[in-house]
């Protein structure tokens, strides 16, 4: 039964590679431009990997042999053991040929294919064990959450029901349970049929867009998707093994979303649909950054905004208006069928593979549970790698520049422009060490370059062993802030430079001359994702004053990634000083971004930061404002400011001048807003 199973696992790994990379070029290749097409062949590339292994055995089967594993005997081989078997004949006097040494068995090579043949076994072995214990938690989870739904409390706003009810018709499905949700910041579908709603985000959406969030739920009913969403976790924890599967999952999860955007843009109208989307999407990033009284979203219900739901991607398709349909082109489908044919037969030409035996599993328990740890590190920038490997624990002198003792043996190496050194500190067993130093694989004397090469090194390991937050402190002790600044200067390695600013910002409050410093040093580290953390680091220590504030907004225009400024620049907002030199620095550093998305997350940011946004501040939004092309992009930041702003009407007629431009549906919303400040 162990080898059948085995087996029949081996070959579905081999089908779904076929089927799922199969998918995947011909999407590549343009050929499976409509959505329908593609989701049908996704879907069935996914489940069909299962049927194509199980109906693999009916066909052919070609035999494994595992590393280590004894061959089946050749043909001759097996008719010398039936020889062997017969009565003896008479002895004939025959000449034997001369003695050859018998070959010499290389011990090391034995054991190496014996470990590899026990990974083979633990891994054959553990693939079931393992999906079983997924496939089950699975099933756990989904009547969890059926329960967990069922005890929520039931909708009781009549045009709600009324709508759902009139949906439902027109989708052709039962009338759906309606629960509201504390807890989730996004509606879902969960087990059971049943719609969850948020209650924060019925109060927030107007009719309208309360009419398309339930026909986009009503249209997972429609497509039975929470039937879909349950099988195919339980084939991904079957397949735990494939990294494919997740790919393909996502490519399912998107498809669901965009087909149920169609069906729920046709009959609630797309521009409440996406109006919905973001809104969903700004309250679940906002749940993020809170993270109080709210939860993840289940995996096992479908979500309309999830956390990994392509929000743009779908807005897009509504607002160009190219629908998903269910349907494609007669003439075209005939050639659909001939691809999916074609896979289904290539996958099943791939010879069978027949596990003939699955070896006794050995563990050596005293290497698994010895009394000592190997600890390695390794770091690779831009050709500059550095390895760290060392048994048991360590003890270094008090400037971390030398290991005063260790259990067993330090290797360290440095690969820098193509040379590389590499040093070894071992235990010589009578309380001291032997040390040898290498240069490209050709030993060296250890001289005074040397030794100041492997002192860096050693404080290199050092500091990642016990942290930079210890090492920050007793530098602070020896020699003041002073000597942790030049301690950070002095590094080349931008991932310990990030992490000893970020170790003296914890270990006390700094003054403006030393946050000046860290913000330099923070705008020279390689990669927008240690600049960011590090400027992150100097925003959240206290209060900036102005001066540093510009220069924390001057060190964002070194980054490149959009997504990075605009981290920084919304964890500033809550502080953001009204001095003009500042807020002419926030413009400049809000046009710099890339995307009209994260330029309007920037500014919404910074005007909800604030209780009341006063005048100087509202002029700096608009301003920024001019940067944004996209119509719903700026409408939203015009809402979220007219929300805030005061009654000036000077500042009004900036306000309408910046709206000119916009979509008349833009500019109707736009003018809404201002309706409060504005009074007939």
């Amino acid at each position: 039964m162990t080898e059948w199973l085995a087996g029949w696992l081996l070959n579905y790994l081999v089908h779904s590679t076929v089927l799922l990379g199969g998918v995947w070029a011909i999407e590549r290749a343009g050929w499976l431009k409509h959505p329908a097409w593609r989701e049908a062949f996704w879907r069935w590339a996914f489940f069909g990997a299962v049927l194509t292994a199980s109906l693999q055995p009916l066909l052919h089967g070609t035999r494994v042999t595992l590393p280590g594993e004894v061959a089946a005997p050749s043909a001759p081989s097996a008719a010398l053991a039936t020889a062997a078997a017969q009565p003896a004949l008479p002895a004939e006097p025959m000449t034997l040929p001369a003695a050859h040494p018998a070959p010499v068995v290389d011990e090391s090579m034995t054991r190496r294919r014996e470990l590899l043949h026990d990974a083979f076994a633990a891994l054959l072995l553990s693939w079931p064990l393992i999906a079983a214990l997924g496939m089950a938690l699975t099933m756990l989870r989904w009547l969890s959450l059926r329960r967990e739904v069922r005890a929520l409390p039931p909708c009781d706003d009549d045009e709600l029901r009324q709508a759902a009810a009139e949906l439902a018709r027109s989708a052709g499905v039962a009338m759906p349970a309606l629960r509201l949700s504390p807890v989730w910041p996004s509606p879902l579908v969960a087990p059971g049929g049943q719609i969850c709603l948020p209650a924060s985000l019925m109060r927030t959406l107007d009719g309208q867009q309360r009419v398309a969030v339930l026909a986009h739920e009503i249209a997972h009913l429609r497509r039975r998707d929470p039937g879909w969403r349950l099988a195919a976790r339980l084939v991904s924890q079957l397949g735990w093994l494939q990294p494919l599967n997740r790919l393909a999952t996502r490519r399912l999860d998107l498809l669901a979303e965009l087909s149920c955007d169609a069906w729920a843009a046709a009959e609630a109208g797309a521009m409440p649909l996406a109006e919905s989307l973001y809104v969903c999407a700004r309250d679940g990033a906002a749940t993020g950054r809170a993270k109080r009284g709210r939860r993840a979203m289940p995996v096992l219900a479908s979500a309309m905004a999830a956390a990994r739901s392509p929000l743009m991607a779908r807005m897009h398709a509504l607002l160009e208006e190219s629908p998903m349909s269910d349907s494609t082109p007669s003439r075209r489908r005939l050639g659909r069928l001939a691809l999916a044919a074609g896979l289904c037969a290539l996958a099943l030409s791939v010879p069978m593979l027949v596990i003939g035996k699955v070896p006794r599993l050995k563990i050596d328990v005293g290497a698994v549970l010895g009394d000592h740890k190997v600890t390695r590190y390794v770091h690779d920038d831009n050709g500059h790698e550095q390895r760290a490997s060392y048994d048991g624990d360590l003890v270094f002198n008090d400037d971390e520049t030398d290991v005063v003792s260790l259990d067993r043996k330090l290797e360290i190496s440095e690969t820098e422009r193509g040379v590389t050194r590499r040093a070894e500190i071992v235990n010589d067993g009578r309380g001291g060490t032997t040390r040898r130093f290498w240069i490209d694989d050709k030993e060296q004397p250890l001289d005074a370059d040397a030794r100041q090469w492997l002192s860096g090194q050693i404080g290199l390991v050092a500091e990642l062993t016990q942290g930079s937050e210890p090492r920050a402190r007793r530098l602070l002790q020896r020699g003041g802030t002073a000597a942790v600044l030049a301690d950070i200067e002095k590094s080349r390695d931008t991932f310990v430079r990030r992490s000893r600013i970020e170790a003296l910002l914890a270990v006390g409050r700094q003054d403006d001359a030393t946050l000046s410093r860290l913000i330099a040093q923070s705008a020279t580290l390689d990669g927008d994702f240690d600049r960011r953390s590090a400027l992150d680091a100097v925003v959240a220590h206290r209060t900036l004053s102005p001066a540093l504030q510009r220069e924390v907004l001057q060190a964002t225009e070194r980054m490149q990634g959009a997504f990075e400024r605009r981290q920084v620049l919304e964890g500033l907002a809550p502080q953001l000083s009204r001095d003009a030199a500042v807020m002419a620095e926030w413009q400049q550093a809000v046009r710099g971004i890339d995307g009209d998305f994260e330029k309007r997350s920037a500014i919404v940011t910074l005007v909800e930061a604030q209780k009341r946004v006063d005048r100087a501040l509202a002029l700096s939004v608009l301003g920024a404002v001019e940067a944004i092309r996209g119509d719903f992009e700026r409408a939203q930041v015009l809402i979220a400011l007219a929300e805030r702003m005061p009654a000036d009407a000077e500042l009004i007629a900036r306000y309408r001048q910046a709206a000119r431009g916009l979509s008349t549906h833009e500019r109707g919303r736009v003018e809404e807003a201002l309706d409060h400040l504005t009074p007939a």
